[in-house]
């Protein structure tokens, strides 16, 4: 298996839709509008490929001085345990830097173990308004 990591280049909603459903996310994968907002409001996009097939995608909101919020770590279910996500996030923190920078995501779970092998703390002071659909 070779991956190849890009940081520009045209993605479309369906090829994202697919991975957040290979990788089991609970997203709006019905709704390719939305996903195509997501991703053009983005700040900062890193993906990862097989050949021509998505298999990982780091999205994040950041004011690039102070604080970066990670909207979706995805990975491909058939491709999880390989070091993608962990690649993914490294992408993002060797652009942003880590001196200034508070790196903040939410997780299932059962996704937080891998979190914290990578270096996450948990954070314990956390506050929502839930949107009213998915």
């Amino acid at each position: 298996m070779h991956i190849e990591y890009r940081t520009s280049g045209p993605i479309g909603p369906e090829a994202v839709s697919g991975l957040f459903a290979k990788a089991g996310l609970r997203r709006p994968i019905g709704d390719l509008e939305r996903i195509r907002r997501m991703i053009d409001h983005a700040d900062e996009l890193f993906t990862a490929w097989d050949e021509d097939r998505l298999v990982g995608l780091i999205r994040a909101v950041t004011d690039y001085s102070y604080c970066c919020y990670i909207s979706d770590l995805a990975v491909d279910r058939d491709y999880q345990g390989h070091g993608i996500g962990k690649q993914l996030v490294r992408l993002l923190k060797d652009k942003l830097g880590e001196e200034e920078i508070q790196y903040v995501l939410t997780s299932t779970t059962k996704a937080a173990g891998f979190y914290e092998r990578i270096g996450f703390e948990k954070a314990d002071k956390a506050y929502v308004i839930k949107r009213k659909s998915n």
